[in-house]
């Protein structure tokens, strides 16, 4: 390492003692180069502080970087938030507008069905459908009147039963009034018994009436209850017998109604299959190619071959599986939408295709070529080709793409997308063969119009030629080809890609045996059938019997329900009836055996009774007037219990006429519903009727309404457009300012990220070097107390210098001539050389392995070259008194500082910024000192204690030194 530049005889001398000293290890040697400008290596000390001085600077220079990014960063996201915010707010203006355009979209959307509804009754509006309906709405007029007449008499008859519910009310009340007041005179004659049962008291009659009583009680109770509920039973299971026979009458009746009712739902179920299927066959007629093919088919007055090609084409487009070839094409329900006017099914693009050939003839008759007969199955397969199209999601030959769609024919042919005639498209390829024939005039025998008629031979030689020339030409070749035998094309009208219309396509196939027609017979057949299935008038009138068969069956089928319901509820009013018939049966039965029971033992009561009849007697006689009063009581008390319980008998009976009118009224009230439901499913098909009737009527007024509004709302929906359209203008103008301003913060944000990165680095240098500094530090340190210790006995050299190499006078060196130094001592007493001529020493690099010192003695095997070497950079000392007005500052502070000149050295700049230091222009690192050297200037490479015995000898040994190492002096170049 070579930093330090010296001028003087003395100061190479101190180097050369310096490096001969006991550390020679730590000794850095000096150069000369061929500018006689002395370098002198930095001390490892100075190497390790200016590392870490410079990496202090680094770190510095990156935190101020830092520092500025973060600034940059700030400023960039303050500057990206307007056109951020703008961007946000027109967003919002541009969805309101999309809103709104959506909005009138819809509306027009609506707008557009109106007038399809009003479009369609238009067509319906004819003389003979507004006839029919009004013949319809005066049958249903006639139907309204029947039903109004079975709602009165339903409520006739529920009339009369709430009358009679009214009357076994009143029948009720009546009784439950007697029942009341003869409750009360028992009450008066149970106080008349009480009575004189006090006045007989202890007399012993009590007891003996009591037996009597008790006895009768028995008696009367068992036989009077039986027989008042055998009565009550017997007299319910007779009404309740009548109620089923009427309920059975009625269900029978309802069972009547459900079958007729059927029966009608059946006759209008065929009236309604019987008009669809009479629109069905007229349909069918005219449901394009389907329709077509299979009316050829079916025409047993053709040839077996041609109803045979005709099925088989049939088959193809409506998807049969295995139609041709043995193979079923997977989508070809799906990609063909039969009957529909964008299909390559339509009649009208069935038509189209007529002119394709016509046009194509045209060319193939300019070659001589014969016209080729029309295949129906070619014909479906180019419908299915061309279809495919619209279907698939890229426009290619399905035969290409069966690994994704599944099989398809090896028959096809040709396709074209565009609206452009595709005969005209397909011949244009030959323009290739032109351009190509223009700069190879040797192909033009290959052009297929070298012979005329072109023939079969001549076409297969002149496709050979042409498979390997940059041209494209299968479609026209395909065209021209002179044995083509069957052929078909379609085309249809869909959307095909955006800004492209209609695919064609056209194929030709192969039959055997031979099946096809010639285009005139073909065309007669097309022409024939759109002549013969145009009959919309009929297809309407059929759609409207189609409707008010349908309406007929929606009434008589509600007819059925409304049926259905009564029979359900009187079924179950006599479920009813008949269960409670088996319970009141069951009740007789058990109270005619308790009767029985009871007669076995009258005769046994009977006789119980004479006893307390003969012992009431006794009793009776005893006490006179007493016992006949109470006696009287009893028995009119007994009347009376006996008029109660007759009472409660009427009571009973009446409660019973009350339920019994009541499920007569509630029968005629569910009766009244079902036909009040029956009058109002009527008047709503009487309703619907008149309102056919109306739009029929006015039809033309409607339909022009309707176009007003869809015309207004597409005018709505237009200008909606235009407003979204530029509401979006204004928003990409405002993404690209937000754009370049979001690129902008991006950019801040990634040169950031680089300046920290780049500071931590610096910093893990800086950490690097200061531990690098501490650990030399600390050994110089404790080399320090050694080299202390060995001044106390400061080693002598024991063997002289060689002086075998002292330069003589007479020698001559490289350049200039030798001046002899002149030693002297300066004012501090240390040895100084100076030139008389201004010359510098220029001292040799030594091998630092040539010094080997053991115990302080130098031994020294110096290798010496006379030869100066030669360095590539170096600084050259400059005069201390230069001074100039630059200034610049230095890294790590924000001080200014004059400079006093600037050099170049190997491309790097340094400023000379005081007499004596030197400073990298970009890392501000000291790289040189100037002028007037002094010892405490040089770099403490080896011991304090060495160091000052080498200065002491140095006035000695300095000129036998220097010749020993053999050093030519040279004058300086200033």
């Amino acid at each position: 390492m070579k930093g330090l530049k010296y001028t003087s005889l003395a100061v190479a001398a101190l180097t050369a003692t310096l490096l001969a000293s006991t550390n020679n290890s730590k000794v850095q040697a000096a150069t000369v180069d061929k500018n006689n400008t002395v370098t002198v290596a930095k001390s490892d000390k100075e190497k390790l502080q200016d590392a870490v001085n410079q990496a202090k600077n680094s770190v510095n220079n990156a935190q101020a970087s830092v520092d500025s990014k973060k600034s940059a960063l700030t400023d960039a996201q303050a500057q990206a938030k307007a056109p951020n915010d703008a961007c946000d707010a027109q967003q919002a203006k541009v969805n309101d507008s999309q809103k709104n355009l959506a909005d009138k979209q819809a509306i027009t959307k609506q707008a557009q069905d109106k007038l399809d509804s009003a479009s369609a009754v238009a067509k319906q509006a004819t003389s003979e459908n507004i006839q029919n309906t009004q013949k319809n709405i005066a049958a249903q007029q006639n139907a309204i009147q029947a039903a109004k007449q079975n709602v009165s008499d339903a409520n006739a008859d529920l009339s009369t039963a709430q009358s009679q519910l009214a009357t076994a009310k009143q029948k009720q009340a009546d009784a439950q009034n007697l029942v009341n007041s003869k409750e009360a005179a028992k009450k008066t004659a149970d106080n008349n018994v009480a009575s004189a049962e006090a006045a007989v008291k202890n007399s012993g009659l009590d007891e003996a009436k009591q037996n009597v009583q008790n006895a009768l009680k028995e008696i009367k109770k068992t036989n009077a209850d039986n027989e008042s509920v055998l009565s009550k039973n017997q007299a319910a299971l007779a009404e309740n017998n009548q109620t089923i026979a009427t309920v059975n009458n009625n269900l029978a009746m309802a069972n009547k109604a459900v079958v007729d009712a059927q029966n009608n739902v059946n006759a209008k179920q065929k009236a309604l299959a019987d008009a669809q299927k009479a629109l069905k066959d007229l349909q069918d007629q005219a449901s394009g190619a389907a329709g077509f093919f299979k009316a050829i088919a079916d025409n047993k007055d053709n040839s077996e071959s041609l109803r045979e090609d005709a099925q088989t084409a049939y088959n193809i487009i409506t998807g049969q599986p295995n139609a041709y070839q043995d193979i079923t094409v997977e989508w070809a329900k799906e990609a063909v939408k039969l009957c529909q006017e964008n299909d390559s099914t339509s009649l009208s693009n069935i038509e189209k295709a007529l002119g394709y050939y016509q046009h194509w003839m045209t060319y193939r008759d300019k070659y001589g070529l014969r016209h080729p007969s029309i295949s129906l199955t070619a014909v479906a397969i180019a419908m299915l080709s061309s279809d495919f199209q619209h279907y698939s999601d890229e426009f290619n030959h399905p035969s290409l793409l069966t690994s994704k769609y599944g099989p398809f024919y090896s028959d096809e042919e040709d396709i074209l997308a565009g609206e452009v005639n595709p005969i005209d498209n397909w011949m244009s390829e030959k323009d290739d063969i032109d351009k190509y024939i223009e700069g190879h005039p040797d192909a033009a025998a290959y052009s297929f119009e070298s012979t005329h008629p072109l023939t079969q031979d001549e076409w297969e030689k002149d496709v050979d030629f042409w498979n390997d020339k940059p041209v494209y030409i299968g479609h026209y070749t395909s065209m021209i080809k002179p044995d083509a035998n069957y052929v078909g094309l379609a085309g249809n009208e869909y959307e095909i890609q955006p800004m492209m219309n209609n695919t064609d396509s056209m194929d030709e196939i192969i039959f055997n045996p031979i099946n096809g027609i010639d285009f005139n017979s073909y065309q007669n057949l097309v022409q024939s059938y759109l002549k013969d299935v145009k009959q919309e008038d009929k297809i309407n009138i059929l759609k409207a019997n189609v409707a008010t068969a349908n309406q007929n069956l929606v009434a008589a089928q509600n007819a059925v329900k409304s049926a259905q319901n009564n029979v359900q509820s009187l079924q179950a009013n006599l479920a009813e009836l008949n269960n409670g018939s088996t319970k009141i049966n069951k009740a007789i039965s058990d109270t005619q055996a308790a009767l029985a029971k009871g007669q076995e033992n009258l005769k046994f009561e009977q006789k119980q009774l004479d006893q307390a009849n003969q012992t009431l007697a006794d009793v009776q006689a005893k006490f006179g007037t007493k016992a006949k009063a109470l006696e009287d009581a009893k028995a009119a008390q007994a009347k009376v219990a006996e008029a109660v319980a007759q009472a409660q008998n009427v009571l009973s009976e009446a409660t019973d006429a009350v339920k019994a009118s009541q499920a007569k009224v509630d029968a005629a009230q569910n009766d009244v519903q079902a036909k009040d439901n029956n009058l109002k499913s009527v008047q709503a098909a009487l309703d619907s009727l008149n309102q056919t009737l109306n739009n029929l009527e006015n039809a033309q007024s409607n339909l022009s309404a309707a176009q007003t509004a869809l015309n207004k709302a597409n005018d709505d929906v237009t200008a909606a457009n235009k407003a979204v359209k530029a509401q979006q203008l204004i928003l990409d103008t405002l993404k690209e300012s937000k754009s370049k301003a979001d690129a902008q913060v991006t950019n801040a944000s990634e040169e950031l990220k680089k300046a920290e990165a780049e500071l931590a680095a610096e910093q893990s240098k800086l950490k690097d070097a200061k531990a690098r500094l501490d650990a030399f530090n600390k050994k110089e340190t404790e080399n320090s107390h050694k080299e202390t210790s060995n001044a106390e006995n400061p080693v002598k050299p024991t063997n002289k210098p060689d002086t075998s190499h002292v330069v003589k006078p007479s020698d001559k060196a490289d350049e200039g001539s030798t001046v002899k130094p002149t030693e002297k001592t300066n004012s501090n007493g240390k040895a100084s050389t100076t030139n008389s001529s201004e010359t510098t020493t220029t001292v040799p690099e030594p091998d630092v392995k040539d010094f080997d010192t053991v115990e302080g003695n130098v031994k020294s095997d110096l290798k010496t070259d006379n030869k100066s070497e030669e360095k590539s950079s170096t600084v050259k000392i400059v005069d201390n008194s230069d001074s100039s007005a630059v200034s610049a500052f230095l890294t790590g502070s924000n001080t200014p500082v004059k400079t006093f000149g600037e050099k170049t050295v190997n491309g790097t700049t340094y400023y000379k910024v005081s007499a004596n230091r030197w400073v990298k222009a970009d890392k501000a690192h000291v790289v040189a000192v100037t002028g007037n050297v002094t010892t405490n200037k040089l770099p403490q490479t080896g011991a304090k204690n060495e160091l000052i015995a080498a200065l002491f000898g140095l006035a000695v040994a300095g000129t036998a030194f220097v010749s020993y190492l053999g050093i030519n002096r040279k004058k300086k170049n200033n």
